[in-house]
């Protein structure tokens, strides 16, 4: 985590989440995880759920809404059926193989989709600030480059060497340093989410390091 004897840097503006803690008594803070592709905001993610905190999963809302027949004929009329598996789901291997390959195909893909993901996200996030529970966790691959840290009351950069990072995708999902390199190129650089970043955890090491870390910042932000 970011050196314990400095203060984290205060973020500009007053979030909803602080909105509402204002005029409605303690709500729990919205801590928004950004970090480069293999840094393990999942693993973080459910570390933070482990302690009792509501997670939002923005990844998890897409698949859902993936699934829905409208956006599946849409998505196959703008990119064709080979997007499709065989059971006439949307494939999204395949359409990420797609995007990350076309700026003009992702920035079509955007369109059609970030909108309405967006709002569902904004809304998970409303529902779970009502919950009593230490800090909400919105967990959302573009965090930043949609603006829903507008929604956070702290973001926390996790922190993995570049070669931790891709070994990781290499076992785990079976993407070499070009496809890592085509994805993060479409996002802010990791450089720019530090910068923005209001606390860090180092993940490069062993599970169980990575939760010490998360029981601190829970310790300094959870808490009413």
């Amino acid at each position: 985590m970011r050196n314990e004897t400095s203060p984290p840097r205060k973020r500009r503006g007053t979030s909803p989440a602080a909105k509402a803690k204002t005029a409605r008594g303690h709500t729990p803070p919205v801590l928004g995880l950004v970090g480069g592709i293999g840094s393990g905001k999942s693993l973080l993610a459910d570390q933070f759920a482990s302690l009792g905190c509501a997670v939002v999963d923005a990844d998890r809302l897409a698949r859902r809404y993936l699934r829905e027949p409208a956006v599946r004929r849409a998505l196959a009329k703008r990119f064709g059926k080979k997007i499709l598996d065989a059971s006439g789901r949307v494939d999204r291997e395949a359409l990420g193989r797609l995007v990350f390959s076309d700026r003009k195909a992702l920035e079509a893909l955007n369109s059609l989709t970030h909108p309405e993901l967006c709002k569902r996200t904004r809304r998970a996030v409303q529902a779970a600030r009502r919950r009593r529970v230490p800090a909400v966790v919105l967990d959302a691959p573009l965090l930043l480059e949609k603006g829903l840290d507008t929604l956070c009351d702290h973001v926390v950069y996790i922190n993995v060497p570049k070669q931790v990072r891709l070994a990781r995708v290499r076992v785990e999902r079976g993407w070499g340093p070009g496809e890592v390199a085509r994805r993060e190129g479409a996002q802010v650089s990791l450089k720019t989410k530090r910068q923005r970043a209001d606390y860090v955890i180092d993940n490069s090491l062993s599970p169980k390091h990575a939760l010490k870390q998360v029981r601190i910042l829970l310790a300094r932000i959870g808490k009413p």
